[in-house]
C-alpha cells in the first residue's frame, strides 16, 4: 500500500477557513496531516515529514524553522516576502475595490481606511479600495493602525488607541464610511463608535473583511464583510504543495485568489443620508422590512417627526417615497435570496414581507421587467 503523504500544518495565527481548504484537500488526496500546532503553539523542532503548509505572520522563530526546513513548503500569505517558498494569497486590492463599490452603491461621500498594522497586506487592500475611490472622484482619511510592526511587534496601548480612534472618527464628516482590514478591527471600530455615541450605520457604515460568521455575528450591530476566499487560498496551497512533492512544475509568482464577493450585514446596510430622522427611518425599514404590515405611518412614529416633514425630507434626501424605499429595500432582500438560497418563491414572499407569492411575482415583474425565476435562471 503506498504510504500517505505526510503533511504539517503551520497556521497557528491564520484564520480557520485556511484550515478548511487544506483539510478538503488532504481528504480528496488521502494525506496524513500533523496538527499539533493548531492546539499547541510549538514548532516541530525535529519533525520530518513530506512537505509543510505555513501562515507565518509575524512569527519570526516560525519564520526562521520555515527557510531552515527541507521539506517542500508553500506559504499562504504573502505578507513575509522574505521567506524564498512558493506563496498563495488573496487578492487583496481587489478586496478593497469590492469594500468601495459596496460603499459607492450606496451613496457615500466621505471615506476612511481602518489598517491593523504596517504590513504588505493592509498596503494591497488600501491602495484598492482608495484607488476605486479616486477614479470615482473621492479621498480616504487613513485611521490609526491598531499595531505597528515598528519597534516592538503587536504592542499597543489598548485605552490610548481607543481615545485616539474616537476622537478622530468624531472630527470626520458624516455620513462616513469606514473599510477595516479586517473582520476584528471592524468590531474595535464599532466598539469605539459607541463609545463616541456614533450611530452605527445610521452615522458611520462599516465594512470588513474575511467574513467570519462568528465574529460578524456576535457583536450588536452585525458586520458586512468583504468575504475572502480563505478555504479557497487553503485548497491551492494544498494543491501547490503537492506538485512540488511530486517534482512538477510549479508558477514562479505568487497565486492569487480572488475574493467571493460581499456578505451585507446590519453595519452597512442602508443608504448614506445626510439627515438623522431620514437615516433613522432607513434603519428602521430595514430592520422591519419582513413585516407585512410595516407601513408609512410606522415609519413616522417610530422617527418622532410628523408625516409630511418626513417624508419631504425623505425624498430630498433617497429621491424616493418612502412607500417606494420599502418595496425597494424588499426587492433587493428577494434578489439576494435567489442568487444565494434555494428557498422557494413562497417562503421568499414570506421572508421578504409579500403577503403572497402572485404579490412578489406582480411586483418583481413590474419593477425588473422579468420573473424572479427567470431572474435566477439567468444567474
Amino acid at each position: 500500500m503506498k504510504n500517505k503523504k505526510n503533511i504539517l500544518l503551520a497556521l497557528t495565527t491564520a484564520h480557520h477557513g485556511l484550515y478548511r481548504g487544506v483539510a478538503r484537500y488532504a481528504r480528496e488526496h488521502d494525506w496524513h496531516l500533523v496538527t499539533d500546532m493548531l492546539y499547541a503553539a510549538n514548532i516541530p523542532y525535529g519533525w520530518r515529514g513530506d512537505g509543510i503548509i505555513s501562515h507565518v505572520g509575524y512569527w519570526n522563530e516560525l519564520a526562521d524553522f520555515i527557510r531552515s526546513a527541507k521539506e517542500p513548503r508553500v506559504e499562504l500569505t504573502n505578507v513575509r516576502p522574505d521567506i524564498d517558498v512558493p506563496h498563495v494569497e488573496g487578492d487583496n486590492h481587489q478586496i478593497g475595490e469590492i469594500a468601495a463599490q459596496h460603499f459607492l452603491e450606496r451613496g457615500y461621500r466621505n471615506f476612511a481606511w481602518a489598517p491593523f498594522t504596517d504590513d504588505i497586506i493592509n498596503k494591497h487592500r488600501y491602495e484598492g479600495f482608495c484607488e476605486k475611490l479616486n477614479n470615482n472622484g473621492f479621498d480616504c482619511t487613513i485611521l490609526p493602525p491598531q499595531h505597528h510592526l515598528s519597534g516592538t511587534p503587536l504592542r499597543i496601548d489598548w485605552s490610548g488607541h481607543l481615545k485616539i480612534l474616537k476622537n478622530k472618527i468624531l472630527k470626520l464628516p458624516k455620513p462616513l464610511a469606514i473599510f477595516c482590514y479586517n473582520d476584528c478591527v471592524a468590531a474595535n471600530v464599532l466598539h469605539a463608535c459607541q463609545q463616541a455615541e456614533i450611530l452605527v450605520p445610521e452615522q458611520v457604515a462599516l465594512v470588513g473583511t474575511d467574513n467570519d460568521e462568528l465574529l460578524c455575528e456576535a457583536v450588536t450591530v452585525s458586520l458586512t464583510s468583504v468575504m475572502h476566499d480563505l478555504e479557497g487560498i487553503g485548497y491551492q496551497g494544498a494543491m501547490l504543495l503537492d506538485q512540488q512533492i511530486d517534482k512538477l512544475t510549479i508558477p514562479s509568482e505568487f497565486i492569487l485568489v480572488p475574493p467571493k464577493g460581499i456578505a451585507v450585514r446590519q453595519s452597512s446596510d442602508m443608504l448614506a443620508v445626510s439627515n438623522l430622522q431620514v437615516a433613522h427611518a432607513l434603519s428602521y425599514i430595514w430592520n422591519n422590512y419582513m413585516n407585512p404590515s410595516l407601513t408609512v405611518d410606522k415609519i413616522v412614529m417610530a422617527t418622532k417627526l410628523s408625516r409630511r416633514p418626513l417624508e419631504i425630507a425623505f425624498r430630498r434626501e433617497t429621491g424616493r417615497t418612502i412607500n417606494d424605499e420599502i418595496i425597494r429595500v424588499r426587492l433587493e432582500k428577494v434578489k439576494d435570496m435567489l442568487k444565494n438560497t434555494d428557498m422557494s418563491v413562497v417562503d421568499i414572499a414570506t421572508a421578504t414581507g409579500f403577503t403572497r407569492a402572485n404579490h412578489l411575482y406582480r411586483t418583481f415583474r413590474k419593477h425588473f421587467g422579468i420573473t424572479p425565476r427567470t431572474f435566477q435562471a439567468k444567474l
